[in-house]
């Protein structure tokens, strides 16, 4: 694989993270901000955004 070619995937991953954490976040707060919920949310959030 060419150097351009895995520099294209890097960012289409760091753009797909970054649509989780906000996803994330999102639901985090919509559940009342409670603590603890983070990892269940960002499995979520890894749900929705890659449907």
């Amino acid at each position: 694989m060419s150097t351009e070619s895995n520099s294209a995937k890097g960012v289409v991953q760091e753009q797909q993270e970054e649509e989780v954490r906000v996803a994330a976040y999102y639901l985090w707060e919509e559940k009342g901000r409670r603590d603890g919920s983070d990892v269940e949310d960002w499995i979520e959030a890894e749900e929705v955004v890659n449907d």
